[in-house]
């Protein structure tokens, strides 16, 4: 039996603990933030820089950063951008002095979760950070589903993976059958044929439904080009 594919995450369901990464060059607001995230039960981990946090840090794991908007050297904007060429799965939360208004909302915008001007709430900066930690948590999830989902597909053939996208649009294996002779004259296909393939692509991909097959074809983002007399 193939593994399950992990569930996507209950919204309502927030990491009671997370990591929490503060990139400030302020050692002082280093010290404060980390003994507020400690004693409400996350794990704080402190960095000087963008260039020493991007260094250390595994971007591939769910958590919260604390990211100081602007610093010596490498700024938040930079250091957030960087992160989001690796493909990281950390959510950002700015951290931002009085007057950097529109420097906090082009980040947001660019995707951080929010933008707190220092000296921050404790209330607000810890609401933040669940929020960010939640959201962390479900791209996590969401990356580790597609990967799954990814190889499943790459244990295909590739006249397996031409048939799967033709029969997740809902079409019979008739239908599809002749899609595929109308596109490739010289390599024939009939219905049992594809009916064999079906059953491979099921398998492969335990799945139990054209419906599922059509879900996971589109979350992989592919699709299929059926000829208009099919």
């Amino acid at each position: 039996m193939t593994e399950a594919l992990p569930p996507f995450p209950d919204p309502a369901e927030a990491p009671a603990s997370a990591t929490v990464y503060i990139v400030d060059d302020d050692e002082g607001v280093r010290h404060s933030l980390a003994a507020l995230l400690m004693a409400a039960g996350h794990v704080p981990r402190g960095y000087a820089s963008g260039p020493e946090f991007l260094a250390a840090a595994d971007l591939s794991q769910p958590g919260c950063v604390l990211l100081d908007l602007r610093m010596d050297g490498m700024s938040g904007l930079q250091v957030f951008e960087e992160m989001q060429r690796h493909g990281t799965v950390l959510k950002t939360v700015f951290l931002s002095a009085h007057g950097e208004l529109s420097s906090a909302v082009a980040a947001v915008k660019q995707g951080a979760v929010d933008w707190l001007e220092k000296p921050c709430n404790e209330q607000t900066l810890l609401a933040s950070v669940a929020k960010a930690a939640q959201l962390s948590q479900a791209k996590a999830q969401r990356t580790q589903r597609r990967r799954a989902q990814l190889e499943r597909w790459n244990a295909l053939s590739p006249r397996q993976q031409e048939v799967a996208v033709l029969l997740a649009t809902g079409i019979s294996s008739k239908e599809a059958a002749r899609a595929l002779t109308q596109r490739a004259p010289d390599r024939p296909i009939d219905p049992r044929t594809v009916d064999t393939h079906r059953s491979a692509i099921f398998l492969k991909l335990d799945i139990r439904s054209s419906h599922e097959l059509g879900m996971m074809v589109e979350e992989l983002g592919l699709s299929a080009s059926v000829p208009r007399s099919v």
